[in-house]
């Protein structure tokens, strides 16, 4: 994806979570997808699921393959579109981001590798700050 792909990328909170599923379970067909979002308490009805996926096929962020039935799968790598949403955060935090890193990490709770990948940041910093 382009860097001027990833500044104009517009997600609707649905339309992430249709792209997320696909990061997390990789390709699917339609009745596979909305399954997935049935399993996570979604009602939205079969149509509207295949009427979304298609938005997305056409915005290219989303890929259909030619098979009967259609598979479905990310056109778009998840660091794409964060990377996408990155400049907006900064920009809105006034290029302060510890409130916003703060406020992130007290609304979870972490797994250890991810306490683990988060402390290898912290390193990397401390050792560029004390060059």
């Amino acid at each position: 994806m382009s860097p001027r792909q990833k500044k104009s990328l517009k997600l609707a909170p649905g339309e992430f979570e249709l792209l997320e599923l696909f990061w997390n379970h990789g390709a699917m067909t339609i009745a596979q997808t909305h399954e997935k979002l049935l399993a996570r308490g979604r009602t939205l009805a079969y149509p509207t699921v295949q009427t979304r996926l298609n938005r997305l096929v056409e915005k290219k962020i989303i890929r259909k393959t030619g098979y009967y039935p259609a598979v479905y799968d990310a056109a778009v790598a998840q660091a794409d579109v964060s990377g996408a949403y990155y400049d907006q955060l900064e920009s809105f935090c006034g290029g302060n981001n510890a409130p916003l890193m703060l406020h992130l990490a007290d609304k979870r709770d972490f797994q250890p590798s991810e306490i683990d990948a988060l402390k290898i940041i912290i390193e990397r910093y401390e050792k560029e700050q004390e060059s």
